[in-house]
């Protein structure tokens, strides 16, 4: 058995290679728009793989506690497997797209809560935060590698072979997550018990959880429509602003990744996430290649600080029993505000242009620190 530093960094290097599969689709949009989508209806197919993460999110964490990560780690990659090889089979926007994209729903919910609970279990004592802070920078790795790929794929060879590769990366990362072996704790029965609403009413959990939504709305309007919002305001590709928010995101959580840990998460939550709010708002006065740079550097370096620190500021303190289903909710607050904003994104990007939509999901962005001030630890708590 491997040692848990060694196992930590090969869960780490498997979340990765999933999360190239996953951010390959965020140019997804671009062939739904070339099968007749419009932004209603991208915003539809794009926020239809959110919709079972309403269910499966929480029923992965409450079996994931009971019955180890493994399980569902592996039959999340089969099924996101499946799903980007029934994509080949796409010849216009009927159900079949949608039932795709539930399905990759189904299986991204089993992966991403497992993983969220491998993290905690692996991380070292008094390290949570910083812990997180490295595990995401593979997810953020991912964000620039898997749209930038991407798209130079569907340039050159079209999206089948988009398809066919991300299957294969999926199944690469099933068999990295299998060698990591099982970490759950099945700990005391009685630990099992603790209820949602006890970690909701420890000190600044429930501001973290609004905090984490609202962000993640600002979050779900870019990943969703980056890539078409670029070509609509004649702004080239995609590329830049996913990598210089990757760029940033990374080297915050490398350099500061454990600041939370040293000052408080909440102190850092509160700054990250207002920071992260003005960098979505920003989106809509942009109006060249270098300004979209710019501020996808900004967007990187908040979501960089804010999201590892509102994680740590929700799960600490939560029974080693209870972990997965305590991950469960924060990434399930993550992930519908992820879902909702593909679906309101979609309907304002139509109605009234990309501008208004960025001033609105910015706003909103913008709230999450407001939630997260009003919500405060105890002093004891950091």
């Amino acid at each position: 058995m491997l040692d848990r530093r060694r196992r930590l960094w090969l869960a780490t290097l498997a979340n990765f290679c999933f999360f190239v599969s996953v951010t390959s689709f965020f140019t997804l949009p671009v062939h739904l728009e070339a099968l007749g989508a419009g932004r209603a209806e991208v915003g539809r197919v794009m926020g239809s793989f959110g919709a079972v993460s309403l269910w499966a999110i929480p029923l992965t964490g409450a079996l994931a506690d009971r019955y180890g990560r493994r399980p569902f780690l592996a039959l999340g990659a089969l099924l996101w497997c499946a799903a980007a090889l029934g994509f080949v089979l796409v010849r216009d926007l009927g159900a079949l797209v949608y039932a795709l994209r539930l399905l990759q729903g189904l299986g991204f919910s089993l992966v991403f809560v497992s993983t969220n609970a491998l993290i905690v279990d692996l991380a070292p004592e008094g390290q949570l935060g910083r812990s997180i802070a490295i595990f995401g920078t593979a997810t953020l790795a991912a964000h620039a590698v898997g749209p930038s790929v991407a798209e130079l794929v569907t340039l050159h060879v079209a999206f089948t072979g988009l398809f066919v590769a991300a299957a294969a990366v999926a199944i690469l990362a099933l068999v990295l997550f299998w060698s990591v072996g099982e970490t759950g704790s099945r700990g005391d029965p009685k630990e099992v018990r603790y209820s949602t609403l006890q970690m909701l009413r420890r000190p600044a959990a429930l501001g973290a959880l609004c905090a984490a939504f609202t962000a993640a709305c600002g979050f779900g309007a870019a990943i969703h429509f980056m890539s078409v919002f670029v070509r609509a305001r004649g702004l080239g590709v995609h590329t830049p602003f996913f990598v210089s928010y990757v760029v940033l995101a990374i080297a915050v959580r490398l350099v500061m990744g454990g600041l939370g840990d040293r000052i408080g998460h909440h102190r850092v939550a509160v700054v990250a996430t207002f920071a992260f709010g003005c960098a979505v708002l920003t989106l809509g006065f942009t109006a060249s290649p270098l300004a979209l740079v710019l501020t996808g550097a900004v967007f990187g370096a908040a979501h960089g600080m804010s999201y590892p620190s509102l994680n740590a500021l929700f799960v600490e303190g939560v029974p080693a029993s209870a972990r997965a289903r305590a991950m469960a909710a924060f990434n399930l607050a993550f992930n519908v505000g992820v879902t909702l904003a593909a679906f309101g994104a979609g309907e304002l990007a139509e109605r009234f242009g990309y501008t208004t939509m960025w001033f609105v999901f910015g706003a909103v962005a913008l709230s999450g620190a407001f939630f997260a001030t009003l919500d405060r630890p105890r002093p004891a708590d950091g």
